[in-house]
């Protein structure tokens, strides 16, 4: 490297570091820093060469800390969009991460449908029609939906009838 390049690598380096003390990110968006920031390629593949060797960056162990942390809260296709945006679409490695942390997407669904439809009649077709409609929004299957609303129906059935 001549004497530009070791400046802008000193340069690059010391703000990927500041960049890094604040939270853990994947190597897209380190890429996609430096690039903002005007940095030569050569430099951010030198950069992030060094970060890989020393371990500060790593997508599997990325991947599995965001799962762990999200998979209680978020259906599998809001987790994958996630990660795709920060450049990791290794689907593979996202499923055995998936199934590491036992993710039930259908308790998942079972829970936020019930808050969802929390003192609505599910017997009036319009009413369950959004319901279907807002739960494929948020990536459920349609299959898994019908099934645990027609659940749902059956149990708010049997509690009007021994309510009257």
């Amino acid at each position: 490297m001549n004497k530009l390049n070791d400046s802008e690598y000193l340069k690059a380096k010391e703000y990927v570091f500041r960049s890094l003390t604040c939270h853990d990110q994947t190597e897209w968006e380190i890429r996609r820093k430096l690039k903002q920031r005007g940095y030569q390629s050569e430099t951010a593949d030198a950069v992030i060469a060094l970060l890989q060797e020393y371990n500060y960056i790593n997508d599997l162990r990325y991947t599995e800390q965001y799962i762990a942390s999200h998979c209680e809260r978020w259906n599998r296709r809001k987790i994958l969009e996630h990660l795709c945006a920060k450049g990791i679409h290794a689907e593979n490695c996202i499923d055995y991460y998936l199934e590491q942390y036992q993710y039930d997407e259908e308790a998942l669904l079972v829970r936020e449908m019930n808050k969802y439809v929390k003192n609505k009649n599910l017997s009036d077709g319009r009413i369950r029609e959004k319901v279907i409609a807002y739960f494929l929004q948020k990536g459920y299957s349609y299959t898994m939906i019908q099934t645990i609303l027609k659940d749902m129906i059956v149990v708010y059935k049997e509690e009007v009838m021994e309510n009257e």
